[in-house]
């Protein structure tokens, strides 16, 4: 399943960088597990020469193990070390908070990348600062001028990403209506809890992380409205990257998961926006994917998913575009076959529970409104080979 680098090292290797969405995933759950490792930039002579070659394409964040495994993708890498190191576990082990765990942490890495890319490349005034980010990610030189020459290459590919995302003079009012929304709603939560099942961080946090800190939390134009109109938030980003268990504001909270298999009253209202405002854009993705086997049913397994088969593999590939409603605005966007091959992870860790624990967490769905979202089924099943997205 995952290739070797040949090279033997005392701590694992995180190949990322601050800017990366992604990176901030898997640093804040190695912060927080209490994992000794060595984060390294792309820009190191290792990364184009040996780990690109082996993955197959450019992608961060990369974990090369201390054996040389090199896992490229961050909920697997979390799931490794989770089995590796069982103390201080990371993943509830009552039914209801496993699944709302699995369940943020799918929403906070795939369907906050609207906001993220329109936050990020939609605001020139932070130019400057995205261009010393780039450069000091990709290229080793420090001369100013070749790093311009570095970093100008990904400034023309982003400078169009929003558009393919469906981002707008049209659909930024909603886009922007639907993130000022969340934060108040986080902003309330994290006045109360540390952490978003309360007292001990989890998975849901370690997937929210990564677009609220990276793009939305430290680029400088979402980071200031992320401030001024939740501070609370705010702070949550801040303490998921300190090695501090507890938090100094809470010292006298429990630091575990509440008792019972009991979710923070304040965390419903942010599982009904999850569903509310992000799963519209989840059922798109999971119908197109369904029409794309449907026009070929009879694909061999170890297909690749996605909708050039002869284009090179990559994290995120595409299964074409559709259409879907944000706060009754239409939205013409991408699908990708990561979002869900890591629907079905989530559906498959919520099959697996035990009947009751079943019951409370589609309880709660009916609740919050997720029911239907969560009982879409895939006609095919997809696995990871490689680091491809192939049929099983």
């Amino acid at each position: 399943m995952y290739r070797n680098s040949g090279k033997q090292h005392d701590k694992p290797l995180l190949w990322g960088a601050p800017g990366s969405l992604w990176t901030g995933r898997t640093r804040a759950y190695f912060i927080k597990k209490g994992i000794d490792y060595q984060e390294i930039f792309p820009s190191h002579a290792r990364f184009m020469t040996e780990i690109v070659p082996l993955v197959g394409y450019f992608a961060i964040p990369v974990t090369e193990l201390e054996d040389g495994t090199l896992i490229q993708d961050g909920t697997d890498t979390m799931v490794h070390m989770e089995q590796r190191f069982p103390e201080r576990p990371m993943i509830p082990s009552s039914p209801v908070q496993q699944g709302v765990a699995w369940l943020i942490e799918f929403f906070g890495c795939d369907l906050f990348f609207i906001p993220a890319m329109h936050y990020r490349w939609n605001f020139p005034e932070q130019q400057d600062f995205l261009d010393a980010e780039f450069a000091r990610s990709i290229s080793p030189s420090k001369d100013p001028q070749e790093q311009k020459a570095a970093v100008a290459p990904i400034r023309e590919f982003f400078a169009g990403f929003p558009a393919s995302m469906g981002v707008n003079e049209n659909t930024i009012p909603a886009i922007e209506a639907s993130h000022i929304e969340c934060l108040e709603i986080l902003n309330q939560h994290f006045l109360h809890h540390p952490y978003l099942l309360g007292g001990h961080p989890s998975l849901a946090d370690f997937g929210l992380i990564g677009p609220l800190f990276a793009h939305l939390g430290r680029d400088p134009v979402p980071a200031s409205l992320m401030k001024n109109i939740a501070p609370h938030v705010y702070r949550w980003t801040e303490r998921m990257f300190e090695v501090n268990l507890k938090d100094g504001e809470f010292m006298d909270d429990d630091y575990e998961f509440p008792p019972d298999d009991a979710l923070p009253e304040t965390l419903i209202p942010f599982i009904e926006y999850l569903f509310r405002d992000c799963g519209p854009q989840v059922q798109g993705m999971l119908d197109t994917f369904n029409d794309w086997v449907a026009c070929e049913p009879e694909r061999l397994a170890g297909s690749l998913v996605q909708t050039d088969p002869t284009a090179p593999p990559g994290a995120h590939p595409q299964l074409g575009n559709f259409d879907f409603e944000l706060r009754g605005v239409a939205l013409h966007s991408q699908a990708f076959s990561n979002v869900v091959h890591h629907f079905q992870r989530v559906v498959d860790v919520i099959d697996a529970l035990d009947e009751n624990g079943k019951a409370a967490f589609n309880s709660l769905l009916e609740h919050t409104g997720g029911a239907s979202l969560m009982s879409t089924k895939l006609t095919r099943r997809i696995k990871t080979e490689n680091y491809c997205f192939m049929l099983e």
